[in-house]
């Protein structure tokens, strides 16, 4: 039952944590200088205890004081109400806490997703279509955490976005061998081995019915070593969905430097 809730809060809460409150025809607002504010695994802690058993003004005094310090809206719902989110779902699975705490300390989540949402929504949406993309986990993988905010990134910065989830590698080589991506994003947690990760890469490029196809690898195996991606097979690797359209985007414009 403790895998279960886990597994529920990285696919299905944390995800919508994101895109409850984001209307459509909006993306998020570039990054600035305060995105660099950060927490660690002890400041997530702590704030999670703030969260479940402080009054929720306790936690919006936190998250306003850092808000002034430079925070975007966009770094605190992807870093900070995420990081909580995982955090008390690993409390739960290792029996750390209660079901209660966990059902409260979601609950007031979403609550603070309701203040600081709206921020989240600024920029008007692209109008010109960048191109396709199929984002899937690498198969055999369980936790699709996040992959519902990076497609929606990628959809609100001007792509024509394929989100799938592809049980099987030979479905995955299926599909791009029968369909045009232009790029193809792969999420991995590490419950695939490295070797395994690099084999799917392969199996992709040779496959592909886009000979040029660009890849890259997120998700939790890649926070860390973004670069790890590189040695896989990959083009790149990203830590989160802003970086990953900022990755892209460079390599698309380097590209028309270098042609």
């Amino acid at each position: 039952m403790r895998a279960d809730l886990a597994r529920t809060i990285e696919t299905e809460i944390i995800p919508r944590l994101m895109l409850a409150h984001r209307a459509p025809g909006v993306v998020p607002r570039p990054a600035g200088a305060g995105d660099a504010i950060t927490m660690t695994d002890a400041d997530v802690a702590s704030f999670a205890e703030m969260v479940v058993h402080k009054p929720l003004s306790a936690a919006r005094a936190h998250l306003d004081g850092m808000r002034d310090r430079g925070l975007t809206a966009e770094a605190l719902i992807t870093t900070i109400l995420s990081a909580t989110a995982r955090h008390l779902g690993v409390l739960w699975e290792q029996d750390r806490c209660t079901f209660v705490d966990v059902t409260v300390g979601l609950s007031r989540l979403q609550q603070l997703l309701r203040v600081y949402g709206p921020a989240f929504e600024v920029t008007p949406a692209p109008t010109v279509e960048r191109g396709r993309i199929l984002l899937a986990v690498v198969p055999g993988e369980q936790h699709t955490f996040g992959l519902a905010v990076v497609e929606e990134f990628f959809r609100r910065a001007g792509w024509h976005v394929q989100s799938e989830f592809l049980p099987s590698k030979p479905i995955l080589i299926e599909h791009v061998r029968t369909e045009w991506f232009d790029l193809v994003g792969l999420s991995a947690s590490g419950e695939v081995s490295a070797a395994g990760v690099t084999s799917v890469v392969t199996a992709v490029r040779a496959a592909s019915r886009n000979k040029s196809v660009h890849i890259m690898l997120g998700g939790n195996l890649f926070v860390d070593d973004p670069a790890l991606a590189v040695a896989l097979g990959a083009d790149f690797g990203a830590r989160d969905a802003a970086e990953a359209v900022k990755r892209v985007d460079w390599m698309l414009e380097t590209k028309k430097i270098t042609c």
